[in-house]
């Protein structure tokens, strides 16, 4: 599977065909939240579980939790974009966590699915 997947808090995943995944913040979380100050993520070697922290991400307007939308084991944690939170504004989605051993127990949303989510949240507003 080489296409992204959503889960609805706003997380990406691209799980490769190795049993590896990157995950990252989807750009309107980005542009809804505006000006990430402060970036904060896992540790290489924890175990992650659907549901656990992963990070977070101090906008101006506040912080917003990072919850895994899958299972696997830390294996890489994007440096950059800790040293730099803005990387989160200035780039297209760049990933934040790389997982080994992935599996994914809850349905994550396709593309179209992840799009109507984002209508249905405007209407909302």
């Amino acid at each position: 599977m080489s296409g992204r997947l959503y889960s609805p808090q706003h997380i990406w995943v691209r799980v490769s065909d190795d049993g590896t995944a990157l995950l990252g913040v989807t750009a309107q979380l980005v542009r809804r939240q505006k000006k990430p100050v402060c970036l904060n993520l896992c540790d290489p070697g924890d175990v992650l579980r659907p549901g656990d922290w992963m990070g977070d991400v101090e906008f101006f307007k506040g912080v917003f939790d990072l919850r895994c939308p899958v299972s696997g084991v830390v294996q890489d944690v994007n440096e950059q974009a800790i040293c730099a939170p803005r990387l989160l504004q200035d780039e297209p989605e760049p990933w934040l966590v790389r997982l080994c051993n992935v599996q994914t127990p809850r349905p994550l949303l396709d593309t179209a699915a992840y799009l109507r989510l984002l209508i249905r949240e405007r209407n909302e507003i």
